[in-house]
């Protein structure tokens, strides 16, 4: 499947303090689900509060188990005044609403979304 591939064009990314900052495409993370351990759902909440975007594909997954990391990770995104964006039947991006300021998450949704 593409969507895990990330071909895209030539950027001038912006710099702090010297150093080249990642635009939002950069930063995303993405997961295939195999399970819906406690644990592994924090680290996935924590990777999105703290600023990479999540692309997470939920084909492996039972439908229970993908509830409850839907669920979980719902909460977060509102809390965080983010957004969930369905790429296709089983797969979702989960973002800040900041996240989507540069563009980069608009175009990659536009070039993979079916």
């Amino acid at each position: 499947m593409a969507i895990f591939s990330k071909s895209k064009k030539e950027q001038k990314l912006p710099t702090y303090q010297g150093e080249s900052v990642a635009n939002s495409y950069d930063r995303i993370i993405f997961e295939s689900l195999e399970t819906d351990d406690d644990a592994y759902i924090t680290m996935l909440a924590r990777d999105l509060i703290d600023g990479s975007p999540l692309v997470l594909n939920f084909e492996d997954l039972a439908p229970d188990p993908a509830n409850k990391i839907m669920a979980f990770l719902s909460g977060v995104i509102f809390t965080l005044e983010g957004q969930i964006v369905q790429i296709n039947k089983k797969v979702f991006l989960f973002a800040r609403e900041q996240d989507f300021k540069d563009g980069t998450l608009k175009q990659f949704i536009d070039d993979v979304k079916e």
